[in-house]
């Protein structure tokens, strides 16, 4: 009898780590006196949270640790990724507005509930993958030497999306997600043995092909799913081409303990195109919406790649307890040739073409000469000019992430860490021919290199008094150190250093009520703190003289606290949620643009508060048809009277720049036998737009709406090797909505007055793609 209790219990813990992938989930068995006992999950995602049935709504929204989450699922992007990217499929979900300037995903902006992308946290498999000295999943908007050709991770690599309202619980693994955070959960490898072939092309010549194969699992051999893509397009602004491949390979290593699991994934993701600019609206008036600098005057070349790697390790250690860690390895690197034509004027400032500005010329230090050299001598040396511009941009990143979780019936505890190191180097030189060369204190603007170390500890439990009551309650302690070193250039005339170090301590409280079998209550509070991006040190280091060090680093991380409250309704084909949130800022974050130099700082301005009411509902209509809405209302404004050392101040009540005032999307979906249909609308509402130097502006762009389409059948084959094949038509933006999704407010290079700068959205195009299955 006691053999036949091992066995079961053996065969309960094998099967129970056969289907964990790297998502975090694990079903384990407890043992009573007479076997095998009830079966707990330490967190259904895969499970509960990215179930997908065909009369589900494109997303699903629900209360996790007492914060409302909404999820996107596997079935969803399937049919996306001809005419979707990472970032701007994140426009169906409730409350968040993306945008891109290709079908790529080139120059992403991205706000959850009214905060901007450099407050929201970015992961994949619950790892971090946003910029750690700039934010946001390309390097951020505030920084204008940002990476805005960079895309770390693809549809392609994908099984979901989670997306988590408001400062998340403490073993969410984000860094700075004051605002919320993005989780890409990864794409494992299946039971099933396949191979797939597909490809697709559609306006402004956009093209895309790739396969994919899953090995299916095999004794002693694990199970690897692999994944090749390529997409190119000429862009809808004018000379704006741009080329992705994305490489992509996850394997569950052989079985070496049933107890244990082991599974390893890796990513790697390059591009290579013009980085676009944000124009003139004066001269998007005069030479068409989609207009760009001529090369004869300017142009921006950027080649990237983004790879990750990452090895997961879960241990059943006893009957109630995993151990699982993370190791992971992250590399970005972004190398951008600019053009400038010496002889070319312009009254406009921009991150291309402030170099215009004579000033600003190398000629000024080169030959290691920091006197301010006369133009004429300069240009006689070997410099040869400074019509062009080589910036590049990297970094590298060591992680780990243990954690142990502990359940039993009444209480889940959780409790573990985040440790990363990560390296940074910045330079951009200048010379008058393309084949740039890099000599430090000759050439350069600047060189800089720098790390960040970063840790944290957590412990929450989720704790269930009665079935009906859940309390999630937490801890965070976190810590952030940041060293810059400039070696001499023309923004530092001499070598200087600077740096400083942080430590916040974070508190969570979760709690969710079901008072009856159909509804839920939900509410959350969280402190959250983002630390200064990597701009905030630039003030410090160019202050330097041969005769005094850097200045101090002042300026103070942004705190928030969150307060969240809501109710979900589910019952039979009706599902409604609805949400209240406030954030209330100290510290608040600005960032000046220097017309003069082309350099960003980051600047502390003041308080802010952010508040509105998220509403997503779906409704089965019958078997075969299903409808769904969403509206978000948010504000967010001033709530102090504050000015800062740029000459930026700030009034009560002043709106904050880039928030919606409000979301809107509604949908139909339907399905019948192999065809699919999806007809979905979205409304943007008004927002403020910003000043470069980060002053708030009387001035907003207006609201716009967009409707699209995705319709698919699926043929079955089932013969000379072939198991289906789908053919598919998507077609974007049909009422053709010629608005501005990105607007800035800058001064003229004379001093006098002030401009527009625009980012015009995607006109009405369409896309066609072929599946072949094996």
């Amino acid at each position: 009898m006691c053999k036949n209790r091992q066995f079961t219990l053996r065969l309960s813990v094998l099967a129970a780590l056969s289907i964990t992938t790297v998502l975090p989930q694990l079903a384990l068995a407890t043992v009573d006196g007479k076997g095998v006992g009830k079966v707990y999950e330490i967190q259904g995602v895969k499970k509960n949270l990215l179930r997908m049935v065909d009369k589900a709504a494109l997303t699903h929204v629900k209360p996790v640790y007492g914060a409302e989450t909404a999820l996107i699922p596997k079935e969803f992007i399937k049919g996306q990724e001809s005419t979707q990217n990472a970032s701007t499929i994140l426009s169906f979900v409730p409350g968040i507005n993306a945008t891109s300037t290709n079908p790529i995903g080139v120059k992403t902006h991205i706000s959850v509930r009214g905060f901007s992308q450099t407050q929201v946290g970015y992961t994949f498999d619950n790892l971090p993958i946003a910029d750690l000295f700039n934010g946001g999943l390309s390097g951020g908007n505030n920084n204008y030497a940002d990476l805005t050709n960079l895309i770390p991770v693809t549809l392609g690599e994908t099984s979901g999306i989670r997306v988590t309202y408001g400062t998340p619980a403490p073993d969410i693994n984000s860094v700075g997600a004051i605002g919320g955070n993005i989780d890409y959960l990864p794409r494992m490898p299946g039971k099933e043995l396949y191979g797939m072939v597909f490809g697709g092309y559609g306006s402004f010549a956009t093209l895309n092909y790739g396969a994919e194969v899953n090995t299916g699992a095999k004794a002693g051999y694990g199970n690897l799913f692999a994944r090749f893509s390529s997409r190119q397009t000429d862009g809808y602004l004018h000379g704006a081409h741009d080329r992705q491949y994305s490489y992509y390979a996850a394997y569950d290593l052989p079985e070496i303990s049933p107890t244990s699991k082991w599974s390893l994934i890796f990513l790697l993701n390059k591009n290579q195109g013009a980085t676009p600019a944000r124009m003139p609206t004066a001269l998007l008036d005069q030479y068409g919406r989609y207009y760009q600098w001529p090369s004869s005057f300017t142009y921006s070349n950027s080649k990237t790649e983004h790879m990750m790697a990452v090895l997961q390790n879960k241990t059943l250690l006893s009957a109630d307890t995993v151990l699982g860690v993370k190791a992971f390895y992250a590399f970005s690197n972004s190398d951008r040739l600019e053009y400038v034509n010496p002889n070319a004027s312009s009254p406009y400032n921009s991150f291309v073409t402030f170099y215009l500005n004579p000033a600003q010329t190398v000629c000024q230090y080169s030959g290691n000469d920091f006197m301010g050299n006369s133009s004429a001598a300069c240009q006689a040396q070997t410099i040869n000019g400074d019509n062009y511009h080589s910036y590049t941009y990297e970094t590298n990143t060591f992680g780990v992430n243990p954690s142990v979780h502990w359940f039993q019936h009444y209480v889940d505890l959780k409790a573990g860490g985040l440790a990363m190191i990560s390296t940074y180097h910045s330079q951009d030189f200048v010379y008058g021919s393309p084949d740039v060369p890099k000599i430090s204190g000759y050439n350069d603007l600047w060189n800089e290199h720098g790390w960040r170390m970063y840790s944290k500890l957590y412990a929450q439990a989720k704790i269930k008094p009665v079935s009906s009551v859940a309390i999630t309650p937490g801890l965070k302690y976190e810590t952030m150190y940041t060293h810059l070193n400039d070696v001499p250039g023309y923004y530092y005339s001499v070598g200087a250093s600077s740096g400083r170090s942080y430590s916040e301590l974070s508190p969570y409280l979760g709690v969710e009520y079901k008072p009856i079998p159909s509804v839920k209550l939900f509410a959350d509070y969280a402190v959250g703190y983002k630390y200064p991006n990597i701009t905030a040190f630039y003030s410090a280091d160019s202050n330097a003289t041969t005769t005094s060090p850097s200045t101090p680093v002042t300026i103070k991380p942004e705190r928030v606290n969150t307060y969240q409250f809501g109710a979900q309704y589910h019952h039979g084909p009706v599902e409604v949620s609805v949400s209240f949130y406030r954030s209330d800022f100290v510290h608040t974050f600005s960032s000046y643009y220097d017309t003069t130099t082309g350099l960003t700082y980051e600047y502390n301005i003041g308080s802010s508060q952010y508040q509105g009411i998220n509403i997503a509902t779906q409704v089965a209509l019958d078997r075969y048809v299903s409808l769904y809405g969403n509206y978000s209302l948010q504000n967010a404004q001033y709530t102090s009277n504050s000015s800062s050392q740029y000459g930026v101040s700030t009034s009560i009540g002043e709106p904050r720049p880039n928030t919606p005032t409000y979301l809107a999307g509604m949908g139909v979906l339907a399905h019948y036998a192999g065809t699919k249909g999806r007809l979905y609308a979205n409304l943007v509402g008004p927002q403020y737009i910003e000043a470069s130097t980060g002053a708030p502006t009387g001035y907003s762009m207006p609201a716009y709406a967009t409707m699209s389409f995705n319709l698919s059948h699926e043929f079955p084959v089932h013969e000379d090797g072939i198991d289906d094949v789908t053919l598919s038509l998507t077609g974007v933006n049909l009422l053709n909505s010629d608005a501005y999704v990105m607007e800035k407010q800058f001064a003229y290079t004379t001093g006098t007055g002030n401009y527009i700068e625009a980012e015009p959205m995607m006109p009405r195009s369409f896309f066609g793609t072929v599946q072949v299955k094996f």
